[in-house]
């Protein structure tokens, strides 16, 4: 029996399900997100802080041309001089030239600390690009002297060139620009700030679909979900109902059966007790004593099928209680009686109580087909796939107009007979999954086989 609780585990667990899988296509959706600002964010950094380069390029090859053309004063300088000129630019603030050796030429101011060009940058430099720095807190007070202890530290653009007279000439020189960058630092400081709010309304839309997405999923596999509960419950039902009607219906068979056997005892009876002498007192005594081992036959099957009760046969047993049951009848009429071996293994009680009894009523039937002195044999065979149980007799076999209707009730090729036997045989046998066949009949004789596959 489940209970409310019982029923809200799988609704939860559901839920639980789709929380954790919005939760993580969230997070793979905001890791793509932020990735993508970081690069937009790198290049634009990039591309804003090398805008400088490129503008300082053509002025600086300009100074260089207005400082070689030819002056009045005999001494001779470096057209590199010229550049120097750019220090007393708003927002420069320094300006060094080098030449070719990558030797200090000059620098504006005086008071810089350190004036010299690195190795690396002077490698990069050969090759005729430019180099573009951003420096967000560089320390002024250890480049330059006379620095405002109040403000060690600013934003400084630091531009690298390759000087050239024109674009195809030689290099002559190389010169580094010092630019406050506070303009530039505000510029990148709103650009971030724009990429953030960007990625913050990307992130919330993004959020609020995939939350979306997901409330709508969970709700269709929720109602998806109890929909099957709902049809596992239907079949549940269908399946105990058929359970029942299967119970029922084997109830009815072996009730068939019981009545079925109890005509010839009662038959027999009814005789003895008819006809005087004290020998017939003794068979219907005999007779009585059949009826009871019936009874109590049918009693127990009826109780195992009720109680669901099962217990394991051996085939030596299955073989011997067949033997028990039909001996004393085979003796009364003459016939001899022989039921083969057992096999290995072992079979149920219920599936084993039914073939006893579809056995019992094939032996039964043999013995009132063969004249005195004949035989009816049993045999029992297993393989890997079935158990098989064979009754043949000699007798004088079934009448070809009878066997297209052999299982049907109310069909008796011996006086005196219901024509139940066979057709409740068979309804026994498929209540077990076995199947009930005639093989062979003649004039010398007739066999029966009932086979049950075996469970793997």
């Amino acid at each position: 029996m489940t209970g409310p609780a019982s029923n809200r585990r799988p609704a939860l667990a559901l839920a639980l399900a789709a929380l954790l899988t919005g939760l993580l296509l969230f997070a793979v959706f905001a890791a793509m997100v932020l990735r993508s600002r970081t690069e937009l964010r790198t290049e634009i950094h990039r591309r804003i802080v090398e805008r400088d380069a490129a503008v300082l390029q053509p002025f600086a090859m300009q100074q260089v041309a207005e400082g070689s053309a030819p002056t009045s004063s005999t001494t001779p300088r470096s057209p590199l001089t010229t550049l120097l000129r750019s220090a007393h630019q708003q927002g420069m603030l320094a300006v060094a030239i080098f030449d070719t050796e990558g030797s200090t030429l000059g620098a504006v101011p005086a008071d810089q600390l350190f004036v010299e060009l690195p190795v690396d940058d002077y490698v990069r430099l050969q090759t005729g690009g430019a180099i573009s720095r951003y420096h967000p807190d560089f320390p002024l007070d250890q480049y330059f002297a006379g620095v405002a202890p109040e403000q060690p530290r600013a934003p400084v653009l630091e531009v690298l060139l390759t000087v050239r007279r024109d674009a195809a000439g030689p290099a002559l020189g190389f010169v580094r620009y010092s630019i406050d960058a506070r303009p530039l630092a505000g510029e990148l400081a709103a650009i971030d700030a724009r990429l953030r709010s960007q990625a913050v309304v990307t992130l919330t839309l993004g959020g609020l679909l995939v939350g979306l997405v997901m409330a709508g999923a969970g709700y269709g596999l929720h109602r998806a979900q109890r929909t099957i509960a709902e049809r596992n419950a239907r079949l549940t039902r269908a399946h105990f109902e058929l359970t029942l009607a299967a119970k029922a219906s084997a109830l009815g068979q072996i009730t068939s059966h019981l009545i079925h056997g109890l005509q010839g005892p009662v038959a027999g009876l009814r005789a003895a007790v008819a006809a005087p002498g004290g020998s017939d007192w003794e068979s219907a005594a005999g007779y009585t004593a059949r009826l009871q081992e019936m009874i109590q036959e049918t009693v127990a099957l009826l109780r195992d099928v009720g109680a669901n009760a099962s217990y394991d046969l051996t085939g030596d047993e299955l073989a011997a209680a067949i033997r028990e049951r039909n001996q004393a009848a085979a003796a009364q009429h003459g016939v001899v009686f022989t039921v083969g071996a057992g096999y290995p293994g072992l079979l149920d009680s219920h599936r084993g109580g039914l073939l006893c009894l579809i056995a019992s009523n094939l032996v039964q039937n043999a013995i009132a087909a063969t004249p005195p002195g004949g035989r009816v044999e049993v045999t029992l065979t297993v393989t890997a796939e079935a158990l098989t149980i064979a009754v043949a007799d000699e007798g004088a076999g079934i009448p070809e107009a009878q066997r297209a209707q052999l299982f049907e009730p109310g069909r008796s090729g011996r006086p005196g007979g219901s024509g139940l036997g066979l057709a409740i045989s068979r309804l026994l046998a498929r209540q077990i999954g076995a199947e009930l066949a005639l093989v062979a009949t003649g004039p010398a004789g007739t066999t029966f086989r009932v086979s049950l596959p075996l469970k793997r």
